[in-house]
């Protein structure tokens, strides 16, 4: 008596089913519904695909697993071994989440969603269900999802850190190009990969201000904090911006003004006597020369050694921040 090979998929959330004979018969019939192909497989490999309908399992419909099957005696007869694998031709969608960083090593997080479907149903088969043994939808969904993440956080570390918060849409598109060629050797077909978030940290966010703004690295380094960078930009220029919190392109626009006013230095660095380098007043050691700042410092000024404002010589507490000068 033939059996019907079919998938019974109400819920329209699976993306592959092997059907649990694995002795098929001549004459069987196999049953593919409008949004399904079935991949017969045999000893790990793709051979024919059946496309939507009814069909009657014989020689003639499988001319590629019939042509491995004729070298053994008598397979037009007996129950042969084969597996046949469904796949379905639906679109699907995900959502997902992660941290990388950008070609700075700039801190990065980053989610949104996406659309795939399968576009090579051999390929796909043979990579996920052959030589990954991959034949239920959980081991599918952890090893799309581990994969995904993965390659996007590779694609976004060749990136730098202007260009990804600058345009989400621009890198969507880049993204989704570099990850769709991944996944292209699966047989999968990336449609859509939308970015609905990508940040770094508040404190990168202020860095990357103050270095946009005219403050180079080595210069930021010697400022004991953001107070007092913001001390050396002059008035009007968004020093005060709350950047953790701005919308990056207004970031950047806050920047470029500050850059265009320029960077007044002279507030609160000093010139090194010896190599004539700037430096922090509660810099202990100039950083150009490693010339120890005593000479400078000495019965000139009074720095608070918290937050580097200058302070009355006989004050005992900073005018600044408060804290207790020596």
């Amino acid at each position: 008596m033939p059996d019907i090979i079919e998938w019974m998929d109400e819920s329209g959330s699976q993306i592959l089913w092997r059907h649990p004979k694995d002795r098929l018969s001549w004459g069987d019939y196999l049953t593919v519904r409008q949004n399904q192909v079935a991949v017969f497989m045999k000893d790990g490999k793709a051979f024919d695909v059946f496309q939507p309908g009814s069909h009657v399992i014989k020689t003639s419909n499988i001319p590629l697993l019939t042509t491995v099957l004729s070298r053994i005696a008598g397979y037009e007869k007996d129950p042969f071994h084969a597996e046949i694998v469904f796949v379905s031709t639906s679109d699907f969608k995900g959502k997902f989440g992660g941290r990388s960083q950008t070609k700075e090593l700039a801190p990065l997080q980053f989610h949104g969603d996406y659309i795939f479907n399968v576009g090579d149903y051999q390929k796909f088969v043979y990579e996920i269900a052959g030589n990954r043994g991959i034949f239920t939808q959980e081991a599918f969904d952890e090893f799309f999802r581990s994969f995904f993440v993965q390659k996007i956080s590779a694609a976004l570390s060749n990136f730098s850190i202007v260009d990804v918060l600058q345009n989400q849409e621009k890198t969507s598109e880049r993204v989704k190009g570099e990850v769709g060629k991944e996944l292209a050797e699966f047989g999968i077909n990336l449609k859509t990969v939308k970015f609905l978030g990508i940040d770094t940290t508040p404190e990168y966010r202020d860095r990357l201000f103050w270095m946009r703004a005219g403050v180079s690295a080595d210069k930021l380094a010697t400022f004991s904090g953001m107070e007092q960078v913001a001390g050396a930009m002059p008035e009007g220029s968004g020093a005060g911006f709350g950047f953790a919190g701005a919308v990056f392109p207004d970031l950047l626009k806050k920047a470029d003004e500050a850059k265009a006013q320029g960077v007044q230095e002279d507030k609160v660095m000093i010139k090194c006597n010896q190599c004539g380098g700037m430096f922090s007043p509660v810099a202990k050691f100039c950083p150009h020369c490693g010339d120890p700042t005593d000479d400078e410092l000495k019965g000139k000024k009074k720095f608070c050694p918290n937050c580097g404002a200058e302070a009355p010589l006989d004050g005992k507490f900073c005018p600044t921040c408060g804290a207790k000068l020596p």
